[in-house]
């Protein structure tokens, strides 16, 4: 799937396009009212209310200009163990790398891999086993890691607060990296090239970053996980039980939403399915997605 941003193309890398969790965990404050009113939006692709689940997509972006290739996020991976998430543990035969040299891009091709923030499904192609160690998937890339998302997830490693499930994903597709010199940390603001920079999308995580694009000719913003669901659009409150602080994640939706609405910027999130990105239009007190750019075939 691809679509174009100005006079850069994206492309679409799908590792999993139906991962789905109850709707009652993942979003527990949400409003049922707003759900039945926006049924029609958010029914076949973003929930399945017969089964009361929400459904996701697991994906990367790779953005083309003419003179980079830059990954946002890094999906599953493989051979990795996941033993909570049994459809993500030790799995074979994703076809990802071989969907994204369909798509015309050599994993040695890539100049920059950034990753929002740091969880397992952000994080999981950095690496490949090569004769039992995790070694860069993306040779000739650098990895950009937000440094206070990197240094807050190290902490949480070394006092034992990390979560076993976020642990092992350090361990096997962020540390190596490090360790291999592949990696550099980076600020709010940090400029990637000419119309890119990072933006801080803090609430999902503490550190998540965005990529906000400024191009003549288009805007856009890779906003990671700040927002799971076009749900989160009509009611912009509402955070997953993930997140590490929903008041601050709930903050970071309505300035991003507002800033889209005034200025026409494409969101796009790590998990919408569907046509995978949307600009926002204000109506009133609240915001709805527009749905108005349908990726092709790449």
């Amino acid at each position: 799937m691809r679509f174009p941003l100005g006079e850069a193309i994206v492309d679409i890398i799908v590792d999993d396009d139906d991962f789905s969790m109850p709707v009652s965990d993942f979003f527990p404050d949400r409003d049922p009212e707003l759900i039945k009113k926006h049924r029609g939006v958010l029914e076949p692709d973003f929930l399945d209310l017969a089964t009361g689940m929400a459904r996701f997509a697991i994906q990367s972006f790779v953005l083309r200009t003419a003179t980079m290739t830059i990954l946002i996020d890094s999906c599953l991976g493989e051979g990795k163990d996941r033993p909570e998430i049994p459809v993500w543990h030790q799995r074979r035969g994703s076809g990802f790398l071989d969907r994204l040299r369909r798509a015309g891009v050599d994993p040695a091709s890539i100049d920059l891999v950034f990753c929002t923030h740091l969880h397992i499904d952000h994080v999981g192609w950095n690496t490949q086993s090569e004769n039992g160690r995790w070694v860069p998937s993306f040779p000739n890339a650098r990895y950009l890691f937000g440094r206070n998302e990197l240094n807050d997830w190290l902490d949480q490693l070394r006092t034992g607060r990390a979560l076993p499930l976020h642990a092992r994903g350090l361990e096997d597709s962020v540390i190596p990296i490090v360790e291999a010199g592949r990696a550099d940390l980076v600020d709010d603001g940090y400029e990637l090239g000419p119309g890119l920079r990072l933006l801080p999308l803090p609430g999902h995580t503490r550190g998540q970053m965005g990529v906000a694009v400024d191009f003549a000719q288009a805007r856009a913003l890779f906003c990671g996980d700040a927002v799971h669901n076009p749900l989160q659009i009509y009611q912009p409150g509402l955070s997953t039980g993930t997140c590490v602080d929903p008041k601050v994640g709930g903050e970071t939706r309505h300035k991003i939403f507002a800033e889209a609405a005034d200025n026409g910027r494409l969101l796009v999130p790590a998990h919408f399915r569907g046509q995978r990105c949307a600009h926002i239009h204000a109506a009133g007190d609240s915001y709805e997605p527009v749905f108005d750019v349908r990726p092709g075939e790449s």
